[in-house]
């Protein structure tokens, strides 16, 4: 049995912990997606319109969707650092290299959507609207490569974590394929985006279907 199923060696202490912590933490992410949802794709995802003034107008018009998102956001974020890290640290004493490094680069790429959300709620509005269009094409420049580079992380961790033998928090096997979906989905749009192709209007699904499978492990690892 993997060690991360086993009490003796992952407590139930720990277990409650990552149980929360995966659950309030996606339930704050998807609180952030509808956020983004109602701001607008021209402002709150990378790629959403055709040039930065389109962008810079649509932002300023959605700041305060925009700082519903931030402020939801960074708080599942860091709560969802954590309890990936409880569970990667799990799967590393059980052996499991691949659940090791999944839920490793899910923490990581939670870590990085913590400044993705930060720019999206507490910069970008702000910048929108002094004018200063140089200022704009920085900030959103980096709200772009960073919600990309998070998302494209987050795909190959989800991917990982659903192909490692799966322990309590991906035990239901319809759960391990949402999260295997993600996965796959994650990866190639932001592969996608990255090279220039089309895949930036399936980012946020992406990152929807991943946030609905750690609430889901959450709710199995809470289960007694």
């Amino acid at each position: 049995m993997p060690l991360h199923q086993d009490p003796t060696r992952f407590p139930d202490g720990k277990r409650r912990a990552a149980a929360w912590l995966l659950g309030l933490g996606a339930a704050g992410v998807l609180a952030t997606c509808v956020s983004y949802v109602l701001a607008g794709a021209p402002a709150a995802l990378p790629g959403g319109a055709p040039d930065f003034e389109s962008v810079r107008a649509a932002t300023a018009a959605a700041a305060g969707w925009m700082r519903a998102a931030g402020s939801f956001g960074m708080p599942g974020d860091v709560l969802l650092v954590a309890g990936c890290v409880l569970l990667a640290g799990a799967a590393r004493r059980a052996g499991t290299a691949a659940g090791a490094v999944g839920w490793g680069l899910l923490a990581l790429s939670c870590a990085l959507f913590i400044l993705v959300d930060a720019l999206v709620g507490f910069v970008l509005p702000p910048v929108a609207a002094s004018g200063d269009s140089a200022a704009y094409v920085v900030a959103r420049s980096s709200f772009d490569v960073l919600f990309n580079i998070g998302g494209w992380t987050l795909g190959l961790g989800a991917l990982l974590a659903a192909l490692a033998p799966p322990g309590r928090a991906l035990a239901w096997r319809p759960l391990r394929g949402l999260m295997g979906l993600a996965g796959v989905l994650g990866l190639a749009v932001n592969t996608s985006f990255l090279l220039g192709g089309p895949g930036a209007p399936l980012i946020g699904p992406a990152v929807v279907l991943t946030a609905l499978a750690l609430l889901g492990a959450g709710l199995a690892l809470g289960r007694r």
